[in-house]
């Protein structure tokens, strides 16, 4: 980890003002990020731990540029999520009491970011209702996100969680077509806890049964799961 030098970090400006938090605030509330001190820029390099359980600071991350992970357990066996340049991490513990993060955040490859502290947040609140908006909303999604997690490990055993999975992630196409596109088994594999054999037998049996069809990195959905 090493601080982003105050000349480098312009070229992430239009990043920043993508970000969920800065839509609509106009380029006052970047400016005065880009101007106080207690905002950090810090650049990871790949496989850098960036947040733990018993490691954080009390601040929103802000990719600016790169990937990170975010896993659930001490040893980092259950993917959460992935998250890419302008997503953030680490709203919902900013404000709280408790004295540990939920998760580990690693750097999947080289990353820029920008950590906004709890009384720097607070400021731009103020300064900004629409922020405020954006940081609720924020919170909202994340929350339907954690629920859409816990409702496929609530599922069951492996075969119940793939096929919950593939529930939730699936799309209907411009043939009316329930579908999963691009699908990454190794991603897959991780985010479900699973071993990818596990993964690959499970679908093999979908297949079978009729449940499924695939083509490629596309899977249809022919039957209810």
């Amino acid at each position: 980890m090493e601080c982003i030098p105050i000349k480098e970090r312009k070229k992430f400006i239009s990043a920043l003002k993508k970000n969920f938090l800065f839509i609509g605030t106009g380029n006052i509330i970047v400016s005065v990020v880009m101007g106080d001190d207690r905002a950090e820029w810090l650049a990871y390099k790949k496989g850098e731990v960036i947040y733990d359980y018993d490691n954080y600071k009390k601040s929103l991350g802000i990719i600016l540029k790169g990937r990170v992970s975010v896993k659930k357990n001490k040893n980092g066996s259950v993917l959460l999520n992935t998250l890419k340049a302008g997503e953030a991490f680490g709203g919902a513990a900013i404000f709280s009491k408790t004295e540990a993060f939920i998760a580990k955040v690693k750097a999947e490859s080289e990353c820029y970011m920008l950590f906004i502290p709890e009384e720097l947040l607070r400021e731009l609140m103020i300064l900004s209702p629409e922020l405020n908006m954006n940081y609720v909303e924020y919170l909202a999604d994340s929350l339907v996100f954690l629920n859409k997690r816990l409702d496929i490990f609530a599922a069951g055993g492996a075969e119940e969680r793939t096929a919950e999975f593939l529930r939730r992630n699936s799309n209907i196409d411009e043939n009316g077509k329930r579908i999963i596109d691009g699908l990454s088994m190794t991603k897959t594999a991780e985010y479900l806890a699973i071993g990818r054999a596990t993964l690959y037998r499970i679908l093999d049996n979908f297949e079978s049964e009729g449940i499924i069809t695939r083509n490629g990195r596309k899977i249809y959905i022919e039957k209810e799961l």
